[in-house]
């Protein structure tokens, strides 16, 4: 048999270049029996029994002869962590684990891990990497159904079904649906779910209430009859949620105006409010403006009209030139001198 041998490596292996029946199966490549050459020579041989085809020599990777794993596979969508992009070589064991690129998610329950193995080769990955749009749109007549709200990976076509919020109810026997575009956006959720109605309401007595809507969450007001007013109530009613459907809140209530309580008049309210309120922080201000100096200048008179004449009276003393007339013969002595006046605590 001819056989061609590519210096590639350091070990070889034979293989049928048409998938000769010479190997057993088409596929047998690198699972045939080995062969070993002389890589010096540029020569290789089979064994006994499988010379019957044209053979071809190829040698290993010098990775996989040394018992290495060679670079990482290339995955559609996905990408290995940035250090180990350009590495050649792993050693038996190790794991790395892919991320998708941007566009792409993982698709759920699919490994992302691949393995070198004992026999130099890298475990086989599924495609886990799909292109997805993001959370379906949300609208304010309807919620993605259950089923649907709880994934987490919505591939292109795939299409989520809405049921009516409460309030409104579906107009078709058709549940609204958004899919997933090949841009990845949603198509826009068909308004098929109509605002339930709350039927005309009913008008107060001596009332009546003004509204043109009667759906699920419009507004209506009420008024009241000429000579009547408003007593009880807001002066307007809502279509809103009531037990398993829709309702007008209570109406208010309209009485005659001869039948209602008079207010105090203002001229009496505002004398109590006067009177019975707390007076601001600027008239207290105000009454303390003219109350503080009739009582602070009067005390400011009085200490420097006794400073004065303590002044006075001490340098008349210490000139000789007075000379006090004491009723009794020792109340000179009983004083106390100027200067001890000055140098006194």
């Amino acid at each position: 048999a001819e056989a061609v041998l590519l210096s590639q490596g350091s070990a070889a292996i034979c293989v049928s270049t048409w998938g000769s029946s010479c190997l057993g199966h088409p596929d047998a490549r690198l699972g045939a029996a080995a062969a070993r050459g002389r890589a010096a020579e540029g020569q290789g041989w089979c064994e006994p029994g499988l010379s019957r085809d044209r053979l071809l020599l190829l040698l290993l990777d010098a990775g996989t002869a040394s018992g290495n794993c060679g670079p990482l596979p290339q995955l559609p969508g996905a990408e290995p962590p940035e250090d180990f992009k350009d590495q050649q070589s792993f050693p038996i064991g190790s794991k790395v684990t892919y991320r998708c690129v941007q566009g792409f998610a993982k698709l759920p329950s699919k490994s992302d891990t691949t393995q070198c193995l004992e026999n130099a080769r890298w475990s086989v990955l599924p495609e886990f990497c799909d292109r997805s749009c993001f959370s379906p749109p949300r609208v304010s007549f309807a919620k993605v159904s259950a089923e649907d709200e709880i994934k987490n990976f919505y591939a292109v076509n795939v299409t989520v079904s809405y049921v009516c919020n409460p309030g409104y109810t579906n107009s078709t026997d058709e549940l609204p649906t958004s899919t997933c575009r090949e841009d990845l956006t949603w198509s826009e959720v068909p308004e098929l779910c109509e605002r339930e109605s709350c039927g005309p309401p009913e008008n107060p007595e001596h009332g009546t209430v003004v509204t043109t809507d009667y759906l699920f969450g419009s507004k209506a007001d009420v008024i009241c009859d000429d000579g009547y007013v408003l007593t009880l109530g807001l002066p307007f009613i809502r279509c809103l949620l009531h037990d398993d459907g829709v309702a007008w809140t209570p109406l208010p209530t309209c009485q005659r105006m001869q039948d209602v309580s008079p207010l105090p008049s203002t001229s009496t309210a505002g004398a109590t409010a006067v009177t019975d309120a707390p007076k601001p922080l600027e008239e207290k201000t105000s009454e303390y403006r003219y109350i503080l100096p009739l009582i602070i200048i009067p005390c400011i008179i009085g200490i420097v009209v006794i400073v004065i004449w303590t002044i006075k009276k001490c340098g008349v003393r210490q000139k000789g030139t007075y000379k006090p007339n004491p009723t009794n013969a020792g109340d000179e002595e009983q004083g106390p001198s100027c200067q001890e006046r000055k140098t006194g605590p």
